[in-house]
């Protein structure tokens, strides 16, 4: 598994999926799943890069936004070993988050819960919503949070700033 820049990740099991296809490195080799959060996570020439043959899951409306073959999801739709579930994004007209395997994926959304065992969270690291975040993380049972949606490059501070909330909850291990 990996983070690769924005909110994609990565993830090579028994198959390979990937979550929101708009990273910051280009994508190489095919994906057997596609899922995509909400709209504002998706970027069409490299989501054409990896997509033949992949079978792609995503709300109807990004979906027909973008013209997309693929299967809707709402809430509580489960497939796959994935579970579909409630999280509402910033301006976005439909969204929801992932929990594949042991990993949470919430897209944009501050706040997220999953009644599973997370061994891995994914956090966005807004920091206008570093405390909804937060108590999103403290409300499952998590081993690791991997805050993303930031700019390693050139901007760590949103992701440093969750670390520090973070690390003040010993209880946490934290990767950045």
């Amino acid at each position: 598994m990996r983070w690769i820049g924005n909110a994609c990740v990565d993830m090579i099991s028994d198959e390979r999926v990937i979550i929101d296809p708009h990273p910051t490195v280009e994508l190489r080799g095919k994906a057997d799943k596609i899922l995509i959060t909400h709209e504002h996570h998706f970027d069409k020439d490299k989501f054409d890069s990896i997509s033949e043959d992949a079978e792609v899951y995503a709300p109807k409306h990004t979906l027909d936004k973008f013209n997309i073959r693929g299967k809707p999801v709402t809430p509580g739709d489960e497939f796959s070993d994935i579970k579909v579930l409630d999280c509402e994004c910033w301006n976005s007209e439909e969204s929801v988050g992932y929990y594949y395997k042991g990993i949470l994926h919430p897209g944009d959304a501050a706040e997220f819960y999953v009644e599973n065992r997370v061994l891995i969270a994914f956090s966005p690291c807004f920091e206008s919503d570093h405390d909804d975040h937060l108590q999103s993380i403290i409300g499952i049972d998590t081993g690791m949070v991997i805050p993303f949606h930031y700019d390693p490059k050139n901007d760590l501070q949103a992701a440093e700033g969750l670390i520090e909330l973070l690390k003040k909850k010993t209880i946490y291990r934290v990767n950045c």
